[in-house]
Order: C-alpha cells, then sequence, then structure tokens
C-alpha cells in the first residue's frame, strides 16, 4: 500500500493528475455523444425535422440516417438468405 501511495504522490507532482482529468473527460464526452446517437437513433425522421436535425444539416443526424440504412440493409439480405 505505501508503494501505492508513493507512486500516486510522485505521479501527482509530476501532473500526471491533470492529465488523467483531460483524459477521463474526454472519455466522458465520447461516452455522452454515443448516448445522444443511441437517442437519436430511436427518432423517425419527422421528430429529427421537428428538432432541428435534418440530415443535410448535421454530421450526427447523417450519421445516425447510415446506420439505420446499414440496419435495413442487413436486415434485407437477411430475408433474402431466409428464403
Amino acid at each position: 500500500m505505501r508503494k501505492l501511495v508513493a507512486w500516486w504522490i510522485r505521479m501527482h507532482r509530476l501532473g500526471a493528475s491533470s492529465g488523467l482529468r483531460r483524459a477521463y473527460e474526454a472519455f466522458q464526452r465520447v461516452q455522452q455523444a454515443r448516448a445522444d446517437r443511441e437517442i437519436l437513433a430511436r427518432l423517425d425522421a419527422r421528430s429529427l425535422r421537428d428538432i432541428g436535425l435534418e440530415t443535410s444539416d448535421s454530421d450526427l443526424a447523417q450519421r445516425v440516417q447510415a446506420q439505420r440504412h446499414a440496419v435495413r440493409v442487413r436486415l434485407a439480405a437477411a430475408r433474402i438468405g431466409a428464403f
């Protein structure tokens, strides 16, 4: 335990805590963006247009549309393979 505390103090003095904090904040931003994409993926085109995220305006909306298209292609391919 003493070695761990000594290591933590040494890293803190070297400024590693600010780097770890930035890395954690970046991780949180990525997780939030992923959650936002999942929520938007559940909305239909009309709802997206109502909140101002049309596919031509937003990179996020374009990615959601691309994800939906990929799902539709996979489902169509699965149906073809089932017959």
